[in-house]
């Protein structure tokens, strides 16, 4: 899934972000996420508990609503792309990949396969392979960037990186969530530490002027329909410029390949070979 254009040209920076955040906010209360909404288009201000009311420019109340619908359309399609376990895995069984497992000390616990990690991590290296390049598919510290006499580390260590953990034009976040449970706050939690991983990256090409492609996976429809306001927020993400791609579910299947050649090309790093 690609951004839209008429949102990523307003920059990650535009006040209207800061909207969709406060709307997100307000997402255990329909009733009071209606009240803004209607405050908003009514009066294009908003109120918060007993604070004196914030006027809202016009031009930034239409651009938050006309968000709104295109933000539900993104969001009805991203949930239909998400797989089961056993589609996730299916397709490693189909191609010879092997999958390792997230085990808990509960045996009660699901132990869930890391399916779409087995996925990403072959894929991507069969596309650096053609190029002659290398990379970087199970972290185990930080990526760090050292160029135009600018410092970045990120504040966690991320799922890939190509060409490797230093100085990489890309790298990715994987967020795979199986069973049947409802999932749970740590679908909050990767949204934040996406956004936070996002957000720092940004700041860094301002200062550098060095791109750098930001990918992040997400499947498990159980869990993920479960938290479809946290989805949405992935969405959010990416229309901001926060990410530069977002792969859900059977994404990996038919967009990964071509999409990492495109970000490479832009890269220019390793041309296409046979």
């Amino acid at each position: 899934m690609q951004a839209e254009e008429r949102w990523q040209a307003l920059g990650w920076r535009h006040a209207v972000w800061d909207l969709v955040r406060y709307f997100c906010a307000l997402a255990r209360s329909r009733t009071q996420q209606a009240k803004f909404v209607e405050d908003l288009r009514r009066q294009a201000s908003m109120t918060v508990g007993r604070e004196s009311t914030l006027a809202i420019p016009r031009e930034d109340v239409t651009l938050f609503l006309s968000y709104l619908e295109a933000r539900e359309t993104q969001l009805t399609a991203a949930l239909s792309r998400l797989r089961d376990e056993k589609e996730a895995l299916e397709l490693c069984s189909r191609n010879g990949w092997s999958v390792e497992a997230t085990t808990t000390q509960s045996q009660d616990h699901h132990q869930s396969s890391k399916a779409l990690i087995a996925a990403v991590s072959n894929i991507a290296t069969r596309v650096v392979s053609r190029r002659g390049l290398t990379l970087e598919a199970n972290p185990q510290s930080r990526c760090v960037w050292l160029e135009r006499n600018q410092l970045h580390v990120t504040a966690r260590n991320l799922d890939g990186a190509i060409p490797g953990l230093t100085n990489p034009r890309v790298v990715w976040e994987i967020k795979e969530y199986w069973g049947k449970t409802s999932g749970g706050s740590k679908m909050s939690d990767a949204v934040y530490e996406c956004n936070l991983v996002g957000r720092e990256l940004r700041e860094y090409e301002e200062r550098s002027r060095v791109q750098v492609e930001h990918v992040v996976f997400v499947d498990g429809r159980e869990q993920w329909h479960a938290r479809k306001s946290d989805l949405a927020r992935f969405v959010d993400l990416l229309n901001q410029g926060l990410i530069n791609a977002l792969l859900v579910g059977r994404d990996v299947e038919t967009d990964w390949e071509r999409s990492l050649g495109e970000m490479l090309d832009r890269a220019g790093l390793g041309a296409k070979r046979g």
